[in-house]
């Protein structure tokens, strides 16, 4: 019998956070804004763990969340509301790293590496759920 030895994991002093945020380049009347408020904190209530600092570690070579996020809003849910409420995630990694990004529904659903100036993520699916990140 042989096991596989899993790569060691080694903190990096950062968390990954995970927000939903109305989309900054767009106006918005005041209903729309509760509008946008009372769907972010549904989905936050719902989503549970995404929207929580999540440990970052780095494994040969490569910063990844630590832990799973577990299967409680799917990514096409998330993405239909983002649509109609004009929202985006706002995806950070904080601490001795510091990297910020915005995803679109379309960043979502396509699974698309999203850049900013300060860095990149690769958001990792498992199916139709969010379930990791990681920092490029």
């Amino acid at each position: 019998m042989s096991f596989v030895k899993a790569p060691p994991m080694k903190e990096t002093g950062s968390h990954f956070l995970v927000e939903m945020v109305p989309n900054p380049v767009s106006r918005t009347s005041e209903q729309q804004q509760l509008a946008q408020k009372d769907v972010i904190n549904q989905i936050t209530l719902a989503g549970k763990d995404l929207f929580t600092p999540n440990p970052a570690v780095e494994v040969n070579g490569a910063v990844k969340s630590r832990q799973l996020y577990n299967r409680n809003v799917s990514i096409d849910d998330m993405a239909s509301a983002m649509e109609k409420y004009d929202l985006v995630l706002r995806v950070n990694l904080k601490g001795s790293q510091t990297v910020a990004a915005m995803a679109t529904a379309g960043d979502l659903r396509s699974s698309s590496v999203i850049k900013s100036p300060s860095g990149s993520f690769s958001l990792v699916r498992h199916g139709n759920y969010l379930r990791g990140i990681d920092a490029m």
